[in-house]
C-alpha cells in the first residue's frame, strides 16, 4: 500500500544505513553535494564524486584519499556498483537523468534539488551516539524540518547517548539478566523504561557516571515500579 503526504507526495519510510563500507557516487562537487556526502565519508562509506570541478573540502578529501574524485562530466556508467546515488549538481536537468539512471539500476537516489524526484532522501539528524535523532517533512516543509530539527537538539543533549550506552551495558549484566528472567514482557518493558529518569539524566550531565548506573540498576532489580 502506497501512503501518500497531502499534496500527493509519497511518505517515507525511516531507514537507519549503517554506512561503512557502503559505496556511494555523488554526482556534483558543490557545497550542498559536499554537505550531503559529508556524514557518509565521517562514517566510512566509499564515496566516489563525478564533477568537473569540487569546492575545497571536498578537495582536501580527495588529496587525503577519504573520497574518489573524477574531474569530469557525468556518464550513465558512473553509477557502477553504487548502493547509493547522490544528485547533486546545480542543474536540475542533470539531477534528472542521474536519478533516472540510478532508478533504471535498481539503486536508491538522493536529489537534492527535488526530495519527491528521489527514491531517498536524508533526514535531518541529531546526533548523541550511539542515538541517532531524525526528522522529515518528505519534502514538504524543508524550513519545518529545520526547525525541529533545531528543537530536538536542544532538548536532548550527550546524556541521552550515554543513557544508550549505559543500558547497553546492562542488557548484559548477569544480575539484570537474573531479576527480569520471570517477568512478563510489559513488566520488563516498564522495569527498562524506568532508566529514563530526570534523577539518572542529571546523574549523567554531572558526570556522576557510578552513580547513574547505580540508580540503574535499582530500576532494574527492584520489584516496584
Amino acid at each position: 500500500m502506497n501512503t501518500a503526504a497531502p499534496g500527493g507526495r509519497s511518505t517515507g519510510v525511516p531507514v537507519l544505513v549503517y554506512s561503512a563500507g557502503v559505496r556511494v557516487l555523488c554526482v556534483g562537487g558543490g557545497e550542498v553535494a559536499a554537505r550531503k556526502v559529508g556524514h557518509l565519508m565521517d562514517g566510512g562509506a566509499a564515496v566516489r564524486v563525478v564533477a568537473p570541478d569540487v569546492v575545497a573540502d571536498l578537495r582536501v578529501a580527495a588529496g587525503e584519499g577519504r573520497v574518489e574524485w573524477t574531474p569530469r562530466t557525468y556518464r550513465p556508467d558512473d553509477i557502477g556498483d553504487a548502493h547509493l546515488v547522490v544528485a547533486g549538481t546545480a542543474d536540475p536537468a542533470v539531477n534528472a537523468r542521474v536519478a533516472a539512471d540510478a532508478d533504471a539500476a535498481g539503486r536508491l537516489c538522493v536529489r537534492v534539488d527535488d526530495a519527491a524526484g528521489g527514491t531517498a532522501a536524508f533526514m535531518g539528524a541529531v546526533r548523541r551516539d550511539p542515538v541517532v535523532l531524525g526528522v522529515s517533512t518528505s519534502g514538504a516543509a524543508p524550513g519545518l524540518a529545520r526547525l525541529l530539527r533545531r528543537e530536538l537538539a536542544q532538548r536532548y543533549g550527550p546524556e541521552v547517548g550515554a543513557l544508550a550506552e549505559l543500558w547497553a551495558q546492562l542488557r548484559h549484566d548477569p544480575r539484570v539478566t537474573e531479576a527480569l528472567l520471570g517477568l512478563d514482557h510489559v513488566d520488563r518493558r516498564g522495569r527498562w523504561q524506568a532508566l529514563y529518569r530526570a534523577d539518572i539524566l542529571d546523574s549523567i550531565r554531572a558526570g556522576k557516571l557510578a552513580e547513574a548506573k547505580e540508580a540503574a540498576l535499582a530500576c532494574l532489580l527492584s520489584s516496584s515500579d
